[in-house]
């Protein structure tokens, strides 16, 4: 038999392993697929490695009965989801890899599953099933931008995904406080003392912008220490901006703010450009179990600017029936209410470099304040101690238990090079911890 031209068997031989390799990139695999349309239409999804090891989750049994949980869960070897979707009284669902599941066994579960890609999914009662197949069946676009980068941190690791409907789930009245952070992705590591998380963020939903160039995400780190014994919240920034822009965007907040405080648009812009600090402190008596103080970095160029924000709120808090109570050995004033007791004032801290304006008592240990004590960073740092908060009701009912049972947690967040501030893309790392 002849044999083959070389050129010919070359050719033959990459287009053996081309072909495929090209079919690959543009086919997606069907676990991709049944992600991406769980990511375009669930409110948080949470992805967990295979540990037969451990006991059996509770949801396991819920979702598939005791002894069909028990026999799948003894064998299991790929990665695992749960996810919310906004319906069933807050109620999760069970999605697993449809590899290695028969049919015989899905038989025995009393809700009928639904299939998405190479996904099996199960709803915690039929009306959910129903609404989920409903939402499930319009084509979905190929994921990009974070979604995209996403897939791999739910495919292959514990990692868990939310969309701006989940974080409000999960926040409550503290949402617009994260506008930032709108639809996000991390990582997840386990630890004896409890998680490690490092990911990204966006400001908007459906974001599609890619990481710049040279941008490398390292491991997470722990944050390297808790707060301060008398502090139960901490967030430092590099602008007020961060923190009061989810606020600020609703015309009912500012129309009063305007109106009765005197904090029009001139003033608000002075607010979101100054770097701050906001601790919240725990009291052991009087009519407050907490205070809050709000650190701001002023600087010699904007002493007149912050100076006529305190007189027009002066102005505003007279006409509210508070009293001013000035010092004569320091430049504080306390305001009062008609029976005596003060709920809050400001402070001139170091000379003219800072304020500090607090609600409640007057705070202790300010003097010294310095603006450069503030971060020298573009991004911001929170850290809290949910447990304390959590006894004093000061934490959203619908945070998950770990975190409302952990002794301290820290977040950190920074714009991805390229990216100014705000931030439309947040890099973020942090971690929580049970250490007494």
């Amino acid at each position: 038999m002849p044999h083959l031209p070389l050129a010919v068997t070359l050719v033959t031989t990459l287009g053996l392993l081309l072909v495929p390799a090209f079919l690959l990139r543009r086919l997606p695999r069907p676990q991709a697929i049944g992600l991406e349309k769980l990511m375009a239409n669930v409110s948080l999804l949470q992805s967990f490695r295979p540990n037969p090891d451990r006991p059996v989750p509770e949801l396991w049994r819920a979702r598939l009965g005791r002894e069909t949980a028990e026999q799948l869960w003894r064998f299991q070897t790929r990665t695992w989801w749960q996810f919310w979707d906004g319906h069933a009284d807050g109620q999760p669902y069970l999605a697993l890899s449809s590899r290695g599941l028969s049919e015989s066994v899905l038989r025995t579960v009393v809700i009928p599953p639904v299939r998405v890609g190479d996904l099996v999914i199960f709803p915690p009662d039929p009306f959910s099933r129903q609404i989920l197949n409903q939402r499930l069946q319009p084509l979905v676009r190929r994921s990009s931008g974070l979604r995209l980068r996403c897939l791999p941190r739910l495919e292959n690791g514990q990692a868990v995904f939310w969309r701006p409907v989940g974080l409000g789930v999960l926040l409550g009245p503290l949402a617009p406080l994260f506008q930032d952070f709108q639809e996000g992705c991390l990582s997840l590591t386990i630890h004896d003392d409890g998680l490690i998380w490092t990911g990204e963020a966006a400001s908007v939903e459906g974001m599609v912008l890619q990481v710049p160039n040279g941008s490398s995400e390292g491991p997470a780190q722990p944050l390297l220490s808790p707060p301060a014994p008398d502090v139960l919240l901490e967030v430092q920034g590099a602008s007020l901006e961060q923190l009061l822009s989810g606020l600020l965007a609703r015309e009912l907040i500012r129309q009063p703010l305007a109106e009765r405080y005197g904090l029009g648009p001139e003033q608000l812009a002075l607010l979101r450009q100054t770097p701050f600090q906001l601790v919240l402190r725990p009291r052991a008596y009087g009519p407050y179990q907490a205070s809050i103080e709000l650190q701001v970095a002023v600087g010699p160029t904007r002493v007149t600017q912050w100076k006529a924000v305190l007189s027009r709120l002066t102005k505003s808090l007279e006409k509210e029936g508070l009293r001013p109570r000035t010092k004569e050995s320091e430049p504080t004033v306390l305001w009062q209410r008609s029976d005596g007791v003060v709920v809050g004032g400001w402070q001139w801290q170091g000379g003219t470099n800072g304020i500090t304006l607090f609600l409640g008592p007057q705070p202790n240990g300010t003097a010294g304040f310095q603006s450069q004590a503030l971060p020298a960073r573009t991004g911001m740092v929170l850290r809290a101690r949910p447990r304390d908060l959590a006894e004093r009701g000061l934490l959203p009912p619908d945070l998950p238990e770990v975190v409302r049972r952990s002794t301290w947690i820290g977040l950190s967040s920074d714009p991805f090079p390229g990216y100014g501030s705000p931030a439309p893309l947040s890099q973020l790392q942090g971690s929580l911890t049970f250490r007494p």
